[in-house]
């Protein structure tokens, strides 16, 4: 071979190797820890987060204020608010009823017949996805529940969380951390990327498109669990205006959910229904809900939008004033806090984003869940405010049905308690594998 042949190895294939190989030396110390002692450590670890005085919030507030195209008060009140809700009892009570059936102290002499144990996959791939570090701190630790050794490939949009993560456990658990590594590699990186994706185990967080991609790459023995394309959204009803302290107190909260991470998760809501609420009373919703993202502005300010979102943003504000001038019923408020625009008709219409809103009315939940059909399966999470108890009570059923996980109220979309079913599933269940004894005891 001649020097110009020779074949130097890729930087980023060998990272995953030594990685996979470091969290692939730790599995026996990992499972020789018994299921109750890893369910306390994690939520030890989640802990250590979620105290008022967390320095792995503090460093990440400032580390990702730094990587992230949001503005350093948007993340720290965007941290603050969702670890806030993420109680660590609660996470113990949750994993601890999905595996009510497995044994949590030590192995007994021998299985019971029917005994059910945790069969623990020899190693996780963790593909996180997007800037809001959330999902990312769970798929990591979610895995170490049961055994599984964690490799997180992480995203360009947070460089940061892996490390804190890895950070926190080593504090709290070395077992676990040992066990636990985070790797960076280009997307582009084919090598790499096939590597990382031979895992037994891959949970995946991304766009359709590339959960796709991933689930090409994948055999039918591995498991895939996959959080794809994600949208929430907000009903508001006739109540809401009885009086205008309740409005106020309405697009206040909602305003919260739309400014809390530029309004760039799958729990921002991307629309406002207006179910029942009369043409001549929209206009009062359209402005309150403007002054509300304008006030959020000042303490949660707008973070750098891409250009292409100005360039969609300014093309669909100019689109619809020119349908108010031909005498459509249309209204358009734009301000440095965001934009809102009030439709006379429930047609879909693109939405840029980064504080944008469209107000859609309709006349009634038919008409309501006639418009929502199309998107069976990529609703999260809904919130209701201003309608009788009938009518939120007939809506949740049937938004079940449409594949929405969590019904809530305005302020609280982007805060959901650490043990909500994220995309209709069990927190711990799906990234978990079993086997069952039905051999009889040998006396």
């Amino acid at each position: 071979m001649t020097r110009l042949e020779i074949a130097w190895p890729d930087a980023a294939l060998e990272r995953v190797h030594a990685a996979r190989g470091r969290i692939e030396k730790a599995a026996p110390a990992l499972r020789r820890m018994t299921v109750g002692d890893r369910i306390d450590a994690v939520a030890r670890t989640l802990a250590s987060w979620t105290a008022p005085d967390s320095p792995y919030r503090r460093e990440l507030v400032e580390l990702l204020g730094e990587a992230s195209p949001m503005h350093h008060d948007t993340v720290a009140e965007g941290l603050e608010s969702a670890l806030r809700a993420w109680d660590p009892a609660r996470f113990r009570d949750c994993c601890r009823a999905e595996l009510a059936s497995v044994p949590f102290g030590p192995p007994s002499d021998g299985p019971a017949r029917g005994a059910r144990r945790i069969a623990p996959f020899d190693w996780t791939a963790v593909l996180a996805g997007g800037s809001i570090p959330m999902p990312t701190l769970l798929s990591g630790l979610l895995p170490l529940v049961g055994g599984s050794p964690v490799l997180l490939r992480e995203t360009s949009k947070d460089p940061v969380t892996g490390g804190l993560l890895k950070r926190s456990l080593t504090a709290v658990q070395p077992d676990l951390a040992r066990a636990f590594e985070p790797v960076a590699f280009p997307a582009e990186d084919d090598a790499a990327l096939d590597a990382f994706l031979a895992a037994p185990c891959v949970v995946a967080t991304g766009s359709d498109e590339t959960i796709r991609a991933v689930g090409h790459k994948l055999q039918p023995s591995q498991r895939l669990v996959a959080y794809g394309h994600r949208f929430s959204l907000a009903v508001l009803g006739p109540g809401c205006l009885r009086d205008a302290s309740g409005l106020e107190r309405v697009v206040t909260d909602l305003a919260l959910d739309v400014a809390r991470w530029d309004q760039s998760g799958c729990l921002s809501p991307a629309v406002v229904y207006l179910l029942g609420i009369e043409e001549e009373d929209r206009p009062s919703v359209a402005h309150a809900l403007s002054g509300a993202l304008e006030r959020w502005a000042g303490g949660l300010p707008r973070g750098e939008i891409p250009v292409e979102v100005l360039a969609s943003k300014a093309f669909e504000c100019e689109e619809a004033r020119m349908r108010a001038a031909a005498g459509r019923a249309v209204l358009v408020l734009d301000g440095a806090g965001g934009t809102v625009i009030l439709e006379d008709t429930p047609a879909p219409r693109p939405a840029p984003l980064h504080r944008f809103l469209r107000l859609l009315p309709v006349r009634d939940e038919a008409e309501l869940l006639e418009r929502l059909e199309p998107y069976r399966g990529h609703l999260s999470s809904v919130a209701l405010a201003g309608l009788d108890e009938p009518t939120e009570m007939s809506l949740e059923g049937a938004l079940a049905r449409l594949g929405v996980s969590r019904v809530t109220e305005p302020g609280r979309l982007q805060t959901p308690p650490v043990d909500w079913p994220h995309d209709g599933m069990p927190l711990l269940i799906p990234m978990l594998r079993f086997v069952q004894s039905d051999r009889a005891r040998t006396p």
